[in-house]
């Protein structure tokens, strides 16, 4: 028997809320299959998802995620993993922009903004599977992770001009295998985790740059449309990702 759209939904959703919340992949898909063989049970009996939880989904998915233990391991493994993308990120950056020049407030500047954009992806990927949501609503929240971090990078580059930190200057060798190496971990990312993320992501924010910089635009005005063009890329991408996690 093929479960109802609601159903699909909802354990789309809630493999979505335990993810984010940390918990162990097997455990989830093994509670999600057992889960689904109940809902299958109950449209047979005429009843929906909402007569299985017995309260909004936010309250089951809670009290789901409550029984489950935190999968430190699993997690803290992404971390080293995610910080090395960022500065490979940030170095190809910097080489796109006439030579890697890395200041301390910079590099401070990235890690925290680093951190702070995982919380939200984190907590907003949590309310938007738990909560139901106009497909508006749901957008605007994609646009908050998409633009979050972009606003955050804006504010750090004119920080990072009016206070002076120590800066570190890379001689030309030095670019060349910064770059190198920057390359092989963003490939190497993508090979261990099967996925085109770490290709993608430094396409979207470094090729509008590239590609604006081959015309006779004024400063302001192409630092717009890299902005919007950015923007609108890393919206897109992100509302694809989410759709793909949820099936």
């Amino acid at each position: 028997m093929k479960l109802s759209k609601q159903s699909q939904a909802f354990l789309e959703d809630l493999r979505l809320y335990l993810f984010t919340s940390g918990k162990n992949e097997h455990e989830i898909e093994e509670i999600i299959s057992e889960l689904k063989d109940h809902l299958k049970q109950a449209e047979a009996n005429g009843k929906s998802v909402d007569d299985i939880i017995e309260g909004t989904p936010k309250e089951y998915m809670q009290r789901i995620a409550g029984e489950m233990t935190l999968d430190w391991k699993s997690w803290i493994k992404y971390i080293p993993i995610l910080l090395i993308c960022l500065l490979s990120y940030d170095t190809l950056s910097n080489a796109l922009n006439g030579g890697i020049r890395i200041s301390l407030l910079e590099l401070s500047g990235n890690i925290i903004i680093f951190i702070l954009f995982s919380l939200m992806v984190i907590v907003i990927f949590k309310h938007v599977a738990s909560t139901r949501l106009s497909k508006t609503t749901e957008y605007t929240w994609f646009a908050i992770i998409g633009g979050g971090p972009i606003f955050l990078y804006i504010a750090l580059i004119y920080l990072d001009r009016l206070i002076a930190t120590p800066i570190i200057t890379f001689t030309t060798t030095g670019t060349i295998i910064a770059i190198v190496l920057a390359i092989a971990a963003l490939i190497g990312f993508s090979i261990w985790s099967k996925t085109w993320i770490t290709i993608i992501i430094p396409v979207i924010l470094f090729l509008p740059d590239l590609i604006l910089n081959q015309f006779q635009f004024n400063e302001s005005l192409q630092s717009v449309a890299s902005l919007v063009i950015t923007f609108s890329a890393l919206v897109g991408y992100l509302y694809v990702v989410n759709k793909k996690a949820k099936k």
